[in-house]
């Protein structure tokens, strides 16, 4: 059959894929009259390149299609194992018993570990003292024992407001400018090599918002930081850090 399977996204346990999937093509079957339309169509995959819906994984999508080509688009595949090395195909079963693979695609799954905390534009109010622990997303003083990194903001006449950040408790980061945040996947900050715990400080205004900043905290977590807003009585976040 003429069907097309396609990549459209890849996790640490879950891919996403999308296709189509035409009728089988009973050509190659005529002495066993293996033909008519579709009884049952879905998702096969494994671990190794010889795909079989009777050995492998099978993710049924459905029967007897109203209509063909049948589309697929963004099925999510779980429950897989990190960095593991998996084969897909579409599959499709008709009336006289014929059977139809597409394509392979072959994909490894990500060693990017789970999520530990989330933050979307939460406001941290400024004080004396200030400081952030990016392990778990709290505010706490600058000698707690937890806190990752200080932070200072503060207006300069004829400038505007500055954001000073120090690092605590052998952080490491690095400024990535203002960047996409939500594009930043966990194996683009495992292949950043030059963290530093060398502080940051910048003017904040329209240029400089959302500007986005790398980590990897003292307990080892590697994580991502943004920036939105700064004022002198408060600094606006997002933050997702991961597991380790």
């Amino acid at each position: 059959m003429v069907s097309k399977l396609e990549l459209v996204d890849i996790k640490r346990t879950e891919i996403t894929v999308s296709g189509n999937i035409q009728n089988p093509d009973a050509k190659n079957d005529r002495q066993e009259k293996k033909s008519g339309g579709i009884l049952e169509y879905g998702i096969v995959y494994g671990t190794s390149a010889a795909l079989d819906v009777q050995k492998d994984k099978v993710l049924k999508l459905g029967e007897k299609p109203a209509q063909v080509p049948i589309l697929i688009q963004n099925q999510k595949i779980t429950g897989l194992a990190a960095d593991t090395r998996y084969f897909v195909a579409l599959y499709a079963r008709n009336e006289g018993g014929g059977m139809a693979y597409s394509e392979i695609v072959e994909v490894k799954t990500t060693l990017s570990p789970p999520i530990k905390v989330t933050r979307n534009s939460v406001k941290i109010s400024n004080r004396s003292g200030l400081a952030y622990d990016l392990d778990e997303g709290n505010i706490v003083v600058s000698s707690d024992p937890k806190a990752d990194v200080g932070i200072d903001i503060f207006t300069i006449t004829g400038r505007g407001t500055t954001l000073s950040l120090e690092s605590i408790g052998n952080l490491r980061l690095k400024t990535l400018g203002v960047a996409e945040y939500d594009k930043i996947s966990y194996l683009d900050l495992a292949l950043i090599q030059d963290l530093t715990t060398a502080g940051v400080g910048y003017l904040v205004n329209a240029q400089s918002a959302n500007t986005v900043i790398a980590f990897r905290t003292g307990e080892g977590r590697l994580g991502k930081w943004r920036l939105e807003n700064a004022s002198a009585n408060e600094l606006t976040i997002s933050l997702v850090t991961y597991d380790n």
